[in-house]
């Protein structure tokens, strides 16, 4: 599901030390130490910028309110995080990481001064394919060809595979927050407001709720498609289809809502039903979206993209598509996002729950979209 991030980042992005304390991070950041010694790099270098930071949140829990951020780490000694804001934000900037050391990535100087810390010998990078051209010259050019650099991301992926018990309370306490949420767009839509106004209460709601980000869609054509917030565009339909997504001390959670009643709401609840007995711990995802039963009276929501749902976490997709053909087994100590949805000619339906399940297989549902109401 793709979605439009905020051009201006709202909410609370201090490092709450109680649920995410020091030895956290210590082990994450092991990760990187044994990455750095196992493959000969001379450091590791971990980008993130406004848009996606999920690898950079994880390790540094620094998330860039406006243009980048990047994480410096020496093979030994302590890393310098350097943001693009200007110095006399750095006390600020102090409050969102663990990393004692942060400067302002409009002097380049502290860029200079990290490299020649460094023996000479490749860097591991992480997320830094998204970087800007001119970003990517700077860096190459004060690195020069005695430290190249070498694509890490598989590093960070593997890592975040299984997601670690304070990781999971975080997720949870997201997932109240969307439900909370949801709740909301409901309430309002009961309240006889357009679709719109509905995610715009809802919206509210989560942020009232310390969420740091909320992403939205809502349908104008009763659910058939879903598109960005559009102040001014939507009028009151007969029913509607909305998705929230919330972000909580850098994990995501998200629901469709749907509001009014469509035909389709009891098919869908009987796909995601069946999609629920299917989720065992260790089965293969291709057999588990397999066990979701066709229907005959409509097709494959668009929204779906041909999967059943994904795992979720520090991004919104963090891998693992539920669809046919994929022999990746249903992971254990991991939050996904299962999803069913049907569409016709008359409107769309789609119905959502955020599952967990431990280490002896059983299943936990966080949270699960109510139909359709009146």
């Amino acid at each position: 599901m793709l979605t439009v991030h905020p051009s201006i980042m709202l909410g609370s992005y201090l490092w709450d030390e109680e649920r995410l304390p020091r030895d956290e991070f210590d082990a994450r950041t092991a990760v990187i130490r044994d990455a750095i010694a196992a493959n000969g790099w001379s450091g590791m270098l971990v980008y993130g910028d406004a848009r996606e930071h999920a690898a950079l949140a994880w390790f540094t829990n620094f998330i860039p309110r406006m243009r980048w951020a990047m994480a410096l780490f020496p093979a030994s000694g302590q890393p310098v995080l350097l943001a693009s804001m200007s110095s006399r934000d750095i006390p600020a900037m102090k409050t969102m990481t663990w990393i004692g050391d942060v400067k302002s990535g409009w002097e380049w100087k502290w860029f200079e001064q990290w490299r020649a810390t460094l023996s000479d010998g490749p860097i591991g990078t992480i997320g830094l394919a998204e970087a800007t051209p001119l970003l990517w010259k700077q860096i190459t050019g004060s690195l020069g060809a005695a430290l190249p650099l070498v694509a890490a991301d598989d590093v960070a992926a593997t890592a975040r595979t299984v997601q670690r018990p304070r990781e999971i309370s975080v997720i949870k306490e997201a997932a109240q927050i969307v439900k909370r949420a949801r709740q909301a767009f409901q309430d309002e839509w009961a309240r006889g407001s357009d679709i719109e106004t509905c995610a715009l209460v809802a919206e509210r709601t989560a942020r009232d709720n310390a969420a740091q980000d909320v992403r939205t869609l809502v349908s104008r054509d009763n659910g058939r498609t879903l598109q960005p917030f559009a102040p001014g565009l939507s009028t009151r339909t007969e029913k509607g289809l909305g998705y929230i997504a919330v972000k909580y001390l850098g994990y995501w959670a998200d629901t469709y809502v749907q509001v009014g009643t469509e035909p389709l709401d009891r098919t869908v609840e009987a796909q995601l039903d069946a999609l629920l007995a299917a989720v065992t711990a260790g089965r293969p995802l291709g057999e588990i979206a397999g066990a979701v039963p066709a229907a005959e009276i409509a097709a494959p929501h668009p929204v779906l993209s041909g999967h059943f749902g994904r795992r979720i976490g520090s991004s919104l997709n963090e891998g693992s598509e539920i669809r046919t053909g994929v022999s990746t087994p249903f992971a254990t100590d991991t939050v996904y996002s299962l999803h069913a949805g049907l569409c016709d000619e008359d409107g769309g339906s789609v119905a959502s729950a955020l599952v967990l399940t431990d280490r002896d297989g059983r299943l936990s549902v966080l949270d699960r979209s109510a139909g359709g109401v009146a």
